[in-house]
């Protein structure tokens, strides 16, 4: 299911978290020109959604990490993302998490593969912490982050972009000492 077999992949009861490679651009980039994609700039033109998709498969090969491909189990066809992100002028760690369809929505499955990427962001990448960005207006986001016990931090810095004020930071969880 991956095209390198010393990249990670991570399973949970019904789901393979797989990094994201170069068979996903395609279905990233129609996510990304949908309107789907709002709460986080979107739509894209096909242009700028391709090379944020493609963005994706790059913060893998510079940072060692990224985001996760979300596939249900024994399917290797991506229904969203998920994981650590942390791109160039981002301010902190971040766990991000898109779904792509609405068919898969309601399902708790970004739940599941956001729990799932940040063990290994806290257990395998060392993180202390993380937080998420997230628009006001995307309560799905909101409720996922509450579901994930995450608090909100007034205080914490969002990157320095366009657009981005109001922009809710939710705080991860430290990870329990002694079990990162």
């Amino acid at each position: 299911m991956t095209e390198d077999p010393d990249m990670p992949v991570i399973e949970t009861e019904r789901l393979t978290l797989r990094p994201f490679a170069a068979r996903d651009v395609a279905r990233g980039t129609e996510y990304l020109t949908s309107d789907r994609s709002v709460y986080m700039g979107g739509p894209y033109s096909r242009h700028d959604a391709w090379q944020h998709a493609c963005h994706l498969i790059g913060h893998w090969a510079v940072r060692g990490f990224g985001l996760f491909a979300i596939c249900l189990k024994g399917q290797d066809d991506a229904i969203g993302d998920v994981g650590p992100f942390r791109p160039e002028g981002w301010p902190e760690n971040e766990i991000g998490w898109g779904l792509w369809q609405s068919d898969f929505e309601g399902k708790g499955y970004v739940t599941e593969a956001a729990r799932a990427a940040r063990q290994y962001a806290f257990e395998v990448l060392n993180w202390d912490t993380a937080v998420s960005y997230i628009d006001p207006e995307n309560t799905r986001s909101v409720a996922v982050a509450q579901r994930l016990d995450c608090t909100l931090d007034a205080d914490a810095a969002l990157p320095n972009l366009p657009d981005w004020d109001g922009t809710l930071v939710y705080r991860h969880p430290a990870p329990v000492e002694g079990k990162r």
